[in-house]
């Protein structure tokens, strides 16, 4: 019996440096599951295209509100730029009767034909939530909210997504965006009639 006082202090030890690991842990590790409490619908393939398309339009059209410039539009609108943006899309919540929440990944790049190579300028990348109003049947985006700086981006995407769609918009956001990028060079080379291969060249103001 004169040996418990030692395999006492033994499992408290023991306790002792398994809660200060699990601690570690958690410090390395935060927490990533996202706060939004809006309901996760699943949509079928026409909503889900209905819902893209007007996503589309609206990253790739110039937006005072949103202060994301196109400089070839803006500096060389003889070379007919376009915009040129694919998205992964996370989740969709419902938002209210008329309205859907639409959270994604973006990636959008502006390109222009320069004899024969492609004109790189404006870019934007982030995760997005944006709301969709979808009265008389039109889709139509109204808001959008984005991933601020900071944190790994971190405390706005668990704000932003659903407590399983926030892991999931992280995980994009580290290796999904370069996909998304290519993406984009592919439909600007074959927009402008250029081919696979062809050189994209960065531009260059002044």
């Amino acid at each position: 019996m004169k040996s418990l006082p030692l395999a006492s202090g033994i499992l408290g030890g023991a306790l002792a440096l398994g809660l200060a690991g699990w601690l570690i842990w958690q410090l390395q590790t935060p927490d990533s599951t996202g706060l939004a409490r809006e309901h996760v619908v699943v949509i079928g393939p026409k909503t889900r295209a209905d819902l893209m398309t007007a996503v589309d339009q609206y990253l790739e059209t110039t937006d005072p509100k949103r202060e994301k410039p196109q400089v070839l539009a803006a500096l060389k609108p003889e070379l007919k730029p376009k915009m040129f943006c694919h998205e992964n899309l996370v989740e969709v919540r419902q938002k209210s009767n008329n309205q859907q929440l639409v959270g994604l990944a973006a990636s959008c790049e502006e390109y222009a034909k320069v004899g024969q190579k492609l004109l790189a300028s404006s870019q934007y990348k982030n995760l997005a939530l944006l709301t969709v109003d979808s009265t008389d049947g039109r889709y139509q985006v109204v808001e959008i909210q984005e991933a601020l700086e900071g944190d790994l981006l971190r405390s706005s995407v668990r704000e932003m997504f659903s407590a399983d769609g926030a892991p999931k918009a992280l995980e994009i956001s580290d290796s999904g965006f370069s996909a998304l990028s290519e993406e984009n060079r592919v439909e600007g080379r074959k927009t402008f009639g250029l081919p696979p291969n062809a050189e994209i060249q960065v531009y260059q103001p002044g």
